[in-house]
């Protein structure tokens, strides 16, 4: 390779790594703020509350279930934006991470499978259905392990 054609691809790097990393700012930080702030209304207390029996068998705290939902509907930055200012320890972050790795954008993804003719609604169920079994073992895993 000659100069010109590193000096090309170094250019090409760079604007695409801004790129991408604008498009991941441009997700994350609204979420980051808009949890946090929903962090300290009487919203949050009320949803974690209400959520906390069915966020229980996952080993999660009520308000976790916002980053699930972020995660399965927006993506998986949607869902770290959401975890950090819930302050989750390192069990609640591999669950979650596991769930919507699993189940993660269903919205956009959804709209591909039935434009390519798949049944979206069904591929969906499954992959939902599949997350919810992963993190309940995860965590039952987490309590025969770590008590």
């Amino acid at each position: 390779m000659n100069k010109a054609q590193i000096k090309t691809n170094l250019n090409n790097g760079f604007k695409n790594g801004f790129s991408v990393s604008f498009k991941l700012i441009k997700t994350i930080i609204p979420f980051y703020i808009a949890i946090d702030l929903l962090n300290h209304t009487r919203f949050a207390k009320v949803l974690g509350d209400t959520l906390s029996p069915f966020m229980s068998i996952f080993g999660l705290s009520g308000k976790m279930s916002l980053a699930i939902i972020s995660g399965y509907l927006v993506n998986l930055y949607a869902a770290i934006a959401v975890l950090i200012p819930l302050h989750p320890d390192w069990k609640e972050v591999t669950i979650v991470g596991l769930m919507t790795g699993i189940a993660h954008n269903l919205v956009v993804e959804g709209a591909i499978l039935h434009k390519t003719g798949m049944n979206a609604f069904l591929t969906i169920s499954i992959r939902i259905a599949v997350s919810i079994f992963a993190g309940i073992s995860l965590n039952l895993l987490f309590k025969v392990i770590y008590g």
